[in-house]
C-alpha cells in the first residue's frame, strides 16, 4: 500500500487530485485512511467528478462565537438566564466516534453556568456513546479537555438507567440516571446528514447518546416503517419520536457544531433542541448536500479517516452514501482502515452466520436488531453492487462482509477497471462520511 505521511489535510491542508509527473494521461488521487494518505493512479480522463463537501470558513473567534450562541440562543432563553436555581445540572456530550470539540466547548458552558449561579460540584458531563463501546481514559482527556479530573463525569451506562416515561410510539424513555434525575439538561454535539433520524444532533444527544440499548432499540425500530433518506426531516417518525424522547427526558438546551471538510468549526448554533438544531440541519444540508449529474461504474469513497473509519459499523455510513451515487452493478471500493474491525457484537454476528447478503435481507425483514440494521445496510450493498474493501482487516473477516479484501488502492482500482472496462466513470469521495450524493435525472 502506498501510504503518505500523515496528511496536513486531516489537519486542515487540501486533498489533491493531481496529474501524475511524467504520466498526463493518468491522475493522481488522496483518500484519508486512519491517519495517513493513501494514494492510487485512475486512467485519465475517467474521473467525472470529485464529490466533497461544500467550502465553508472556519469560524473566525471559535470562543466568542459560542459565547454569542450561549447568550443569544434560537428559541430558547440565555443560558445563564435558563440554568438560575438549577440545583443539578447534566451535560451531554459525544463520545470518540465524532467529531465534536467539546474539550473546547466545555470550558465555555461551564463558565456561562457558574456565572448564572451553579456550582461545579452540581454538574456531571454524561458522555453519550449509546450502544458503542466506552471510552478509553486517553480518549476522555481529549472529549473532556481542561475539565478532565475537574468536573464529575462518567460514561452513559456507568450508573445505570432511570424510567421516566413512554413516547406516543412506545419507546421507553429510559436514559442515564445523571441525566433522568438532572433538573438542567443540556447537549453538546455535531450536526451531520443521518439516514434514519434526518440529521445527527439535537434531540439525538438523549434519545440515542444516553438511552438504554432497550429504549435505543425500539426508536431504531420504527425504520422498518419508514424508509428514509440523510436530509429527510418532514415526517419522520423516528426524528419524531427522539424530539418526543427528549422533551420526557428534560434536554432543554443544545450547543451543536457544523464541521467543514478539514474539521474545522464552519457554524454554532445553541438553544432549544429543536428549532436551534433546525438552523444548524439548514447549514449542514447545505454544506453536505451534493449534486451529481449522473451515476458512476465505479465509485472510490473513504469515510474520511479516524474517528469515522475506526469500525465497519462506523465506516458504513460512507458505503450507503456512495451507493447513491452509483451505478446497478457498480463496484465500490472503500478506503477504512478499520482498527477495531466489526465495532459491534451483533453485526457481527448477523454477517458471519449468513451465506449470502438475501439471508440477511430476508432475516431483517422478520426480525429486528441493532447491528443488524446495520447488517442489513450493507447486505442491500452488497447485492446491488461489488464492494472492494481497502483496509488492515484480516481478509477473511472482509469476506464475511460480502465484500472483496485488496491491501492496496492500486490494485482494488486496477481490478475494478477489469471488471467495469476501460472506460469506466469513476467518482472520488474523499469524505464519504459527510458527503451526501444528489443524482440529478
Amino acid at each position: 500500500m502506498v501510504k503518505l505521511p500523515v496528511s496536513p489535510y486531516l489537519k486542515g491542508g487540501n486533498l489533491m487530485v493531481q496529474r501524475l509527473a511524467g504520466n498526463a494521461s493518468n491522475s493522481n488521487v488522496q483518500l484519508p485512511y486512519g491517519e495517513e494518505m493513501i494514494q492510487a493512479a485512475i486512467p485519465g480522463g475517467r474521473i467525472m467528478d470529485v464529490l466533497r463537501p461544500r467550502p465553508l470558513p472556519e469560524v473566525a473567534d471559535f470562543n466568542r462565537e459560542v459565547i454569542n450562541r450561549l447568550r443569544s440562543p434560537i428559541g430558547s432563553g440565555p443560558l445563564n438566564t435558563i440554568a438560575q436555581g438549577a440545583k443539578r445540572t447534566a451535560i451531554i456530550i459525544s463520545d470518540h466516534t465524532r467529531c465534536v470539540p467539546s474539550g473546547l466547548i466545555l470550558p465555555i458552558l461551564i463558565n456561562e453556568l457558574e456565572s448564572a449561579g451553579i456550582g461545579r460540584n452540581t454538574i456531571t458531563v454524561v458522555i453519550g456513546g449509546g450502544n458503542h463501546r466506552a471510552v478509553t481514559e486517553k480518549e476522555k482527556q481529549v472529549l473532556l479537555g481542561p475539565l478532565y479530573g475537574n468536573v464529575d463525569s462518567c460514561h452513559c451506562s456507568d450508573r445505570g438507567y432511570v424510567l421516566k416515561g413512554v413516547t406516543k410510539r412506545g419507546t421507553p424513555v429510559e436514559l442515564a440516571k445523571p441525566v433522568a434525575e438532572s433538573d438542567l439538561t443540556l447537549a453538546v454535539g455535531s450536526i451531520e446528514m443521518h439516514r434514519m433520524a434526518g440529521f445527527s444532533g439535537g434531540a439525538k444527544a438523549a434519545a440515542v447518546g444516553v438511552a438504554s440499548y432497550n429504549a435505543l432499540e425500539h426508536n431504531h425500530r420504527l425504520s422498518a416503517l419508514q424508509e428514509n433518506r440523510p436530509g429527510d426531516l418532514e415526517g419522520n417518525i423516528i426524528r419524531q419520536d427522539m424530539e418526543e424522547f427528549a422533551r420526557i427526558a428534560g434536554l432543554g438546551f443544545i450547543v451543536n457544531v457544523v464541521t467543514n471538510e478539514q474539521r474545522k468549526v464552519a457554524a454554532v448554533v445553541a438553544g432549544d433542541p429543536v428549532a436551534a438544531h433546525r438552523a444548524g440541519c439548514t447549514v449542514a444540508e447545505r454544506l453536505y448536500s451534493v449534486k451529481v449529474r449522473e451515476p458512476a461504474d465505479i465509485v472510490i469513497v473513504s469515510p474520511g479517516g479516524i474517528p469515522r473509519d475506526d469500525t465497519v459499523y462506523q465506516a458504513q455510513k460512507a458505503l450507503s452514501n456512495a451507493l447513491m451515487a452509483a451505478e446497478e452493478g457498480a463496484v465500490i471500493i472503500v478506503t477504512a482502515k478499520c482498527p477495531e474491525g466489526y465495532g459491534d457484537k451483533n453485526f457481527r454476528q448477523w454477517m458471519e452466520n449468513a451465506a449470502t447478503p438475501e439471508d440477511i435481507m430476508t432475516r431483517a425483514r422478520h426480525e429486528f436488531v441493532l447491528g443488524g440494521h446495520k447488517a442489513a445496510v450493507i447486505a442491500n450493498a452488497a447485492a446491488r453492487t461489488r464492494i472492494f474493501w481497502v483496509s488492515d482487516m484480516d481478509p477473511a473477516d472482509v469476506r464475511s462482509l460480502f465484500f472483496e479484501p485488496y491491501s492496496t488502492l492500486q490494485d482494488a482500482v486496477e481490478a475494478a477497471f477489469r471488471v467495469r472496462g476501460d472506460d469506466a466513470r469513476v467518482l472520488v469521495m474523499p469524505w464519504g462520511g459527510l458527503t451526501v450524493p444528489c443524482v440529478e435525472h
